[in-house]
């Protein structure tokens, strides 16, 4: 079993992934070009080849500078699922085993691999988030009828409120979704993602990835962003201001992701990951969605398991997110990305 590092993956590796059914978002080869392009960030794809070409498994991976300059080589950042995509026990060890000496060579704290918890890979015990996906109905009338009367009404209601929806297969709505989420991030004391990483999102996905927002008197309110891979539609990022949630736009938006998705064939929604019991979980859980356990796990570059712990909850992150959510919009906005390219959740 050899492991080969190819700077772009092509046609290979997409019908190794297309075939495999524990793939995710995080293993399309687009995301190599987005990370370069968005975040400048240094990336990796590893190859397993049995004999000569046989493909095995593949890896994506990114260097990400962290915080206090302690790098972590990652699959993949700022996603809930990459990590290793393999036939067999032995491709995925050749497959750790190459990353673990990449993270040596390019000086990284730690590896860290995400995914989806599975038969064989269990979820960690002391994960504090989990993923919720929705397996979808055959048609947008049956879906309608499922999600039930609760979900129904808040949905109606932002009709009746007069929201408006806008959207687009592409980048071109990202300037108005940008502007409730940098205000939303910033509520959430949370650094904001660029825009230029977004852009770079809808340049490599095109017509898979769509933008979805919702207005009130010509404004932005709210919005998602939605991207398919396969029979799934995933859903990223997601935020609606914190003054008009009593006209339920989270529900426009949510149902028009839906309806989108079955018209576009998928079979399922992965809504992302929400802290256990917290207000995002509660709210997927209304639609009918299903927990799901996170697989990530973290190693020493010698190879040494490192505890994953919580992703926030700390006193000092408590106190840095509080001053975060005083700053002033603007200020969040130019210095946020910055700081959120060496944030790899």
């Amino acid at each position: 079993m050899r492991v080969d590092e190819v700077d772009t993956p092509g046609a290979e590796w997409q019908e190794f992934v297309a075939a495999h059914p524990h793939a995710s978002l995080g293993h399309a080869p687009e995301w190599m070009t987005v990370l370069r392009q968005g975040y400048k960030l240094t990336t990796r794809a590893l190859v397993a080849r049995r004999g000569a070409s046989e493909i095995a498994g593949v890896l994506p991976l990114a260097l990400v500078p962290g915080l206090r300059g302690r790098r972590e080589l990652v699959s993949l950042p700022y996603l809930d699922a990459a990590g290793i995509l393999s036939d067999g026990p032995e491709a995925e060890e050749a497959l750790k085993q190459h990353a673990l000496k990449l993270a040596q060579e390019m000086g990284a704290h730690q590896l860290e691999t995400r995914a989806m918890a599975r038969e064989g890979h269990p979820g960690q015990a002391d994960q504090d988030r989990v993923d919720l996906y929705l397996t979808l109905e055959s048609d947008v009338d049956r879906q309608w009828q499922s999600v039930g009367a609760k979900v129904r009404n808040q949905t109606r209601k932002a009709d009746k409120e007069g929201l408006e929806l806008l959207q687009a297969d592409d980048s071109s709505m990202l300037d108005a979704f940008y502007k409730p989420f940098c205000v939303n991030m910033r509520d959430l004391g949370s650094p904001v993602h660029g825009k230029k990483f977004l852009a770079a999102i809808g340049a490599a996905f095109g017509d898979r990835m769509r933008v979805i927002v919702t207005k009130l008197d010509d404004q932005p309110v709210g919005g998602l962003v939605a991207i398919r891979f396969g029979k799934t539609v995933n859903i990223p990022w997601a935020s609606t201001l914190r003054s008009e949630r009593r006209r339920c736009p989270n529900n426009q938006i949510y149902w028009e992701a839906l309806r989108w998705s079955i018209e576009n064939g998928a079979q399922e929604v992965d809504f992302g990951r929400s802290p256990r019991e917290g207000g995002t979980h509660r709210f997927k859980l209304g639609w009918g969605a299903i927990p799901r356990e996170l697989d990530w796990r973290r190693f020493t570059p010698d190879g040494q398991s490192i505890p994953l712990g919580s992703l926030g909850g700390t006193p000092v992150f408590e106190r840095v997110s509080a001053a975060w959510s005083r700053l002033p919009v603007p200020t969040t906005r130019w210095i946020g990305p910055p700081l959120r390219r060496r944030i790899s959740n």
